[in-house]
């Protein structure tokens, strides 16, 4: 260092030696180098430097600070004209100065020690309130690049001189800030030749969400990046488990370069270059880099960086996130439309709710999670699985992402998961570590996570049992509870609430099983598809041929209500004075009534044994509003007229089926046969597959009784409620949620007017039932005030039909029918079903005793793994799902050919009525 330093110029050790961001520090050296020194004192690499201060700077322009002052006091900076000539007045003053003798010798001797041979510089800004968590001040003072040690002194006085540039004169009288008081260092730093360059937000800046990193990078020097001057690939990370959650590559056709004449310049990338600019390795490096900066400094960062041919990492600068949007979450109904379609209740919606938080808290230990990772998410995210926009139900999916990449090592399985929910592809799968530490804990919790699943896997069967234990005891305490011998005090207010706290701790958790199960066959249903597609099927094959593999399985528990109600059909097939009375003029009522002559007791007792094993699973079965069938017996005399009509014959459905499983399986034997091994992982992939599928339709039958449960308890409630005067009808209680009802009951409720609620929330779903809402809903901040956004209440455009007569979605179950069709809101037991087209917006299980009446189905939701697809497969009748805007395309009596193998529905006579 040069004895004679005055201090006119500081180098990096000085700023790094005193690291602290002291009010007085930021003001001699800026924000800018202020933060440069922190990080070189962290022990990052930051290229050399040394800092111009602010006093020095001052001293600088000190012979034109009367004329800027009187510049200043002419400018209106709402006059683009007088911002022109007060700026380009500025910068004739500033450039007309020199630097002192001392100065310069001060910078060459800084240089000098930074490389013995040539050395390209860049000069830039460091103003005390730039780089701030309020001003960033970004682009507003100009950078000088590739700047030779002997152009320093000009690049110096060019930076100055931008502080008074139109720009910045603009920003800061909008900003509040003082014109006239600019204290402004410059930064001389060392330019790396990097080959790739760019920033890195600890947080997302868009939504402002901590959990997740984005990384922007392009070829080059970082100019590029930071002016868009060049196309840049984007990534965003998750910062829990360092998964690279989604990510944008593009096509890079140019860079920004070091240039003799211009200082820099945009060269075209020749053939440009669609290989991705980061490596995974790399953009998780920044992401953590990044992190770690947030962490230190106290709030999120936003930093600059560079990697040099030798893929060697710089910090540029690090900086104050100044502005992000506020927190963005996503709800998709895709899926979760099918068991809650249309408006639900507010106490469906708060059970429900209640029952994934207990659910997925004790489904996240069982794939792995720690103790600590339950215990953070415990009231930040199983609580917020589900959302409700206008009484439609949501997934949190944004929740639902979270809920995966907190359990180390299980990012493999988001894939498959997406697939068998048919939601929209948004998580990117990173491409594996190729060698060091990283490989060795990849393949770690590869095995750790195999290990859990294999655990689980041997457990299943007993699991499965238990929970059918579990819900035969909760099933006996219930019915005993609610028998009439019971002493009152066993179902008051506050035993059914005490034993709903038990269902929802105890009977709910246990549900988690299925949770496993349906891991398990979505990962190997996906396998059994990417098996197929690796013997040389395109995709579309390799699913058609996959969905054939699938029918014909037997045993599933799903179908039996509808082998028992065909079977009552057959009894009334062959009788003569049961048919006369199912095909006579009567409506279901009186039909009902008349069963109970004594010529029809077998029947009658033969119906109701049907009623008493299966009458939870009915159309919108899990909606605690919906009545069991037990409530409304007439109900199952039109379903029983439709299958008479159409003679449906359960055996030549089987037998139809199990046909396609056949030819289906002799063509899988055929790909596979000259490979001994992956005949081997196939057959044991689909052996295991089919019984996973077939568990979670039995499963869900189990679940259908469990939710029969809680719906006779809560109308047990409202007959109590209303007793008590506080509901004006008892099934007013599904207008309130569970925590009402419960603060209600134990004296907590702030609003004890129940009556009031209700009515509110009757006139809300009445006017929220002609609403037409999106699928996917993305919110930021509040979640209410954007779902309340008009641009949710309007409805979707309408497609246009005339350009569109063929119509695709996902093929389910194979065949191919020509029936007219019958477009359906929402479900109908009385509507009469003889072999036409059922199109839906959606389906719940319930739909499966219209589907075995009707020739196919088409919804506009649903996947290749939904309920309604696996029956569709079971019953043989044509399926497709997936179909957006079919319930608008199609009109009741339009003639349509489905094709449940293509996945098409195409219209060939439209009904002019």
């Amino acid at each position: 260092m040069n004895p004679t330093n005055t201090g006119a110029v500081v180098p990096a050790a000085t700023l790094a030696a005193r690291p602290d961001a002291a009010p007085e520090h930021i003001a001699r050296f800026g924000a800018k180098a202020a933060n440069l020194g922190r990080l070189l004192a962290a022990g990052y690499r930051v290229p050399p430097f040394a800092v111009v201060t602010t006093e020095t700077c001052a001293e600088i322009l000190a012979p034109t600070a009367d004329g800027i002052a009187d510049l200043l006091g002419t400018l209106d900076h709402t006059d683009p004209a007088s911002l022109r000539s007060v700026s380009a007045a500025v910068r004739g003053l500033i450039l007309g100065v020199s630097l002192p003798d001392q100065v310069a010798a001060e910078l060459d001797a800084a240089i000098a020690e930074w490389s013995d041979g040539p050395v390209r510089l860049a000069v830039r800004s460091s103003v005390s309130g730039e780089d701030s968590a309020t001003d960033s001040f970004a682009g507003q003072l100009d950078t000088v690049l590739n700047v030779a040690p002997s152009d320093v002194p000009r690049a110096i006085l060019e930076v100055l001189a931008s502080a008074y540039s139109e720009r910045s004169l603009f920003y800061r009288a909008h900003r509040g800030l003082d014109n006239g008081g600019v204290d402004c260092a410059v930064l001389v730093q060392v330019l790396v030749d990097s080959a790739v360059s760019g920033v890195v937000f600890s947080c997302n800046p868009q939504t402002g969400d901590p959990a997740e990193s984005v990384v922007s990078a392009a070829l080059g020097l970082g100019e590029g990046v930071v002016a868009g001057t060049v196309e840049c690939d984007t990534y965003f990370v998750d910062n829990a488990s360092g998964a690279v959650v989604s990510r944008t590559v593009v096509d890079k056709r140019s860079r920004v370069v070091a240039d003799s004449d211009s200082g820099t310049a945009v060269a075209e990338i020749a053939g440009g270059s669609a290989e991705p600019a980061l490596t995974d390795e790399r953009i998780v490096e920044l992401a953590r880099t990044a992190g770690a900066l947030a962490e230190a400094f106290g709030g999120p960062q936003d930093v600059e960086w560079a990697y040099d041919a030798d893929g060697t990492l710089f910090l540029l600068q690090a900086r104050p996130v100044t502005a992000t949007g506020a927190r963005e979450t996503i709800f998709d109904n895709v899926n979760v439309a099918e068991s809650y379609p249309g408006l639900s209740s507010p106490l469906t919606f708060s059970i429900l709710r209640a029952a994934y938080e207990q659910v997925f808290r004790a489904c996240h230990r069982d794939f792995g999670a720690t103790g600590a990772i339950v215990d953070r998410n415990a009231a930040s995210l199983y609580p917020y699985l589900v959302g409700t926009a206008h009484g439609r139900i949501y997934y949190n999916i944004s929740n639902w992402y979270r809920l995966f990449l907190q359990i180390p090592g299980m990012e493999f399985a988001i894939e498959g998961w997406e697939a068998a929910l048919n939601i929209e592809n948004r998580y990117q799968r990173p491409a594996a570590p190729k060698r060091g530490v990283a490989r060795l804990r990849m393949y770690a919790l590869r095995v750790r996570v195999f290990a859990i699943i294999a655990s689980g896997w041997v457990r299943l069967p007993q699991r499965l049992r238990a929970f059918f234990t579990e819900l035969a005891a909760f099933t006996a305490d219930l019915d005993r509870r609610l028998s009439p011998d019971t002493p009152e005090r066993e179902r008051d207010p506050e035993a059914l609430l005490q034993w709903m706290e038990r269902c929802l701790h105890e009977l709910v958790p246990a549900y988690s099983v299925q949770i496993f199960n349906d891991f398990l066959a979505q990962q190997l249903f996906h396998v059994v598809g990417l098996l197929l597609e690796g013997q040389g099927l395109e995709p579309t094959e390799a699913i058609t041929l996959r969905n054939e593999l699938f029918c014909g399985e037997e045993g599933v528990d799903s179908v039996d209500p509808v082998r028992s109600a065909l079977a009552l059909t057959a009894t009334i097939r062959d009788d003569a004075a049961l048919r006369a009375l199912f095909e006579g003029p009567l409506d279901a009522h009186a039909v009902w009534k008349t069963l109970e002559q004594r010529e029809f007791a077998a029947f009658r007792a033969a119906y109701l044994r049907h009623i008493a094993l299966f009458g939870d699973r009915t159309v919108d079965e899990l909606k605690l509003e919906t009545d069991p069938l037990g409530e409304h017996p007439e109900r199952l005399v039109p379903m029983l007229r439709n299958y008479l009509r159409g003679g449906q014959n359960i055996d030549e459905m089987a037998a139809r089926e199990k046909a396609i499983r056949r030819e289906a399986e002799a063509t899988a034997a055929t790909l596979f046969r000259d490979s001994f091994p992956r005949r081997v992982a196939f057959r044991l992939a689909l052996s295991r597959a089919r019984e996973h599928v077939k568990q979670r339709e039995n499963m869900r039958l189990g679940r259908s009784r469990s939710f029969g449960l809680v719906k006779r308890v809560f109308r047990e409630f409202g007959k109590q409620m209303h007793g008590a005067g506080l509901l004006n009808d008892p099934r007013d209680i599904f207008w309130l949620t569970y925590e009402e009802i419960a603060a209600l009951t134990r004296g907590t409720a702030v609003d004890t007017d129940a009556a009031r609620i209700v009515a509110t929330r009757k006139a809300d779903h009445e006017r929220w039932r002609a609403v037409e809402l999106p699928t996917r809903i993305v919110t930021t901040g509040i979640a209410a005030a954007t779902i309340d956004d008009p641009a949710f209440d309007t409805p979707n455009p309408a497609v246009d039909a005339t350009a569109q007569t063929v119509l695709r979605g996902i093929g389910c179950a194979p065949g191919r029918v020509e029936a007219p069709a019958l477009v359906l809101g929402t479900p109908d037991p009385e509507v009469e079903i003889d072999g036409q087209i059922l199109v839906a917006s959606t389906t719940d299980p319930g739909w499966v005793f219209l589907m075995v009446a009707a020739g196919g189905l088409v919804s506009e939701k649903g996947s290749v793994l939904s309920h309604t697809a696996i029956i569709g497969r079971e019953l043989g009748i044509p399926t497709v799902v997936g179909v957006p805007g079919v319930t608008r395309l199609v009109a009741t009596g339009d003639r349509v050919v489905l094709d449940g193998r293509a996945g098409t529905a195409t219209i060939v006579h439209e009904d002019k009525e």
